[in-house]
C-alpha cells in the first residue's frame, strides 16, 4: 500500500469515528433531555435521599416511599397483582418484523388483589395506549424502541412466555414501575372451549351492546355459549374511533362473570381453564393467588386508565393523563405512611 492510499484510509477511519462519536453524543444528549424533562414534570417527589427511575418517577432510595402534594406514601405490601391478556391470534409465529406479525394483546386487564380487605379491583388498560415499545427481531435480539400501541409489545415476543413477560414489563413501566406479580394469557380460540366446558356464562349487561345483538340492551341478562362469548369479547367496529373502549368494558364484564360462574360451580378457575383450553393458555401464577379469584369479593368498581383517545394516521391512539394516573397508582398500590 503506497503512502497516498494509507493517508486516505486513515482519513476515512477518523471521519467515520468522528461521525459515530457525534451521533452518540447527540443521542445521549437527547436521552438525558428526556429524563430531565420527565423528572421536572413528575407529580411525585421525595426527600433528598432519593433516586429517579427510568420513567422519571422519583422514589425514596431506602424504602421505596414517595411524596405527593406534601403527603408521604409507602407501598402497600398487602397488594398482589395479576395481569390478564386476551390475545387475538393463536398462531403467534413470526416471519418478519411489523404490525402484521405475531399475536397482539387485545385485552389487557390488571386485577389488583387486596389481601387485607379480600377484595379484587380490575384496572382496564387500553390496548391503544401509546408507549415506547421494545422492538426485537425474530431471534429475540433487541433492536430499538418505537412509539406504538401497547398491544404491539406482545407481538415482539418469540414465544407466549416471552411475549407475556415483555408486556408485563411494559405495563409495569406505564404504572410507574409498579410490581406485577403474575400474568395469565388466553388466546381468542381458547374462550369457546372454556365457556362451553362450564355450560355457558350468564351476565347482566351494564352497557348497551345492541350493535352485536339486538337483544343485548343495557340491563338485559344474557346467556353466552362459547361462540357467542367469543363474539362478545372480540367484536368491535374498527371504523369507529374509540370502539376499543366499549369492547374493553365488555371484556371486563365477561371475565368477571366467567370467574364467578366457575366459582359457583365449585371449581378452580385455573384448573378449569387448563383442562378446557391448555393449548391456548399461558400462565405464570401460583395456586394460592389464583384461589383469591374464588375466595375474595369483587370491589364493584372497574377502573380505567385515564387519558384521551385520538385518531392517529393509521389507528386510534390513547394518551395517558399522567396526573390522574399518579392518583390512581397511589390509591391502588400505596397507603399513607405512618
Amino acid at each position: 500500500m503506497n503512502i497516498r492510499k494509507m493517508i486516505l484510509l486513515c482519513a476515512i477511519v477518523v471521519g467515520v469515528t468522528g461521525i459515530a462519536g457525534i451521533g452518540g453524543f447527540l443521542f445521549a444528549s437527547k436521552q438525558n433531555n428526556v429524563v430531565r424533562r420527565a423528572d421536572a414534570d413528575s407529580s411525585i417527589s421525595s426527600d433528598a435521599s432519593s433516586e429517579a427511575s427510568s420513567d422519571g418517577l422519583i422514589k425514596d432510595s431506602f424504602d421505596g416511599s414517595v411524596t405527593y402534594n406534601g403527603v408521604r406514601y409507602e407501598y402497600n405490601t398487602a397488594i398482589d397483582t395479576v395481569l390478564f391478556l386476551g390475545v387475538d391470534n393463536s398462531d403467534q409465529s413470526r416471519e418478519g418484523i411489523g404490525i402484521t406479525e405475531g399475536g397482539r394483546s387485545d385485552a389487557i386487564i390488571l386485577f389488583v388483589i387486596d389481601n387485607e380487605n379480600k377484595l379484587i379491583t380490575p384496572l382496564e388498560i387500553s390496548r391503544d395506549t401509546m408507549v415506547s415499545v421494545d422492538i426485537y427481531d425474530n431471534e429475540g435480539n433487541y433492536l430499538t424502541q418505537g412509539i406504538e400501541q401497547l398491544t404491539m409489545q406482545y407481538s415482539y415476543g418469540t414465544s407466549p412466555r416471552n411475549a407475556c413477560n415483555l408486556t408485563k414489563e411494559k405495563v409495569s413501566d406505564l404504572l410507574f414501575r409498579t410490581r406485577i406479580d403474575s400474568v395469565v394469557s388466553l388466546t381468542m380460540d381458547g374462550i369457546a372451549p372454556v365457556v362451553d366446558a362450564i355450560g355457558g356464562v350468564t351476565l347482566t349487561l351494564t352497557t348497551d351492546e345492541t350493535d352485536i345483538d339486538p337483544s343485548y340492551t343495557e340491563g338485559a341478562t344474557i346467556h353466552l355459549d362459547g361462540e357467542a362469548a367469543t363474539a362478545f369479547v372480540h367484536t368491535r367496529d374498527i371504523t369507529t374511533r374509540g370502539s376499543n373502549n366499549d369492547r374493553m368494558s365488555r371484556q371486563t364484564q365477561f371475565m368477571l362473570a366467567l370467574f364467578q360462574t366457575i366459582t359457583k360451580n365449585g371449581n378452580s378457575v385455573l384448573e378449569t381453564m387448563e383442562s378446557a383450553a391448555a393449548d391456548y393458555l399461558y400462565e405464570d401464577i401460583d395456586a394460592d393467588t389464583m384461589k383469591h379469584f374464588t375466595e375474595y369479593d369483587y370491589s364493584g368498581t372497574v377502573l380505567t386508565l385515564p387519558g384521551e383517545n385520538v385518531a392517529g394516521d393509521l389507528h386510534d391512539e390513547f394518551y395517558v393523563d399522567g396526573d390522574k394516573l399518579t392518583e390512581i397508582v397511589l390509591d391502588l398500590f400505596y397507603k399513607e405512611a405512618e
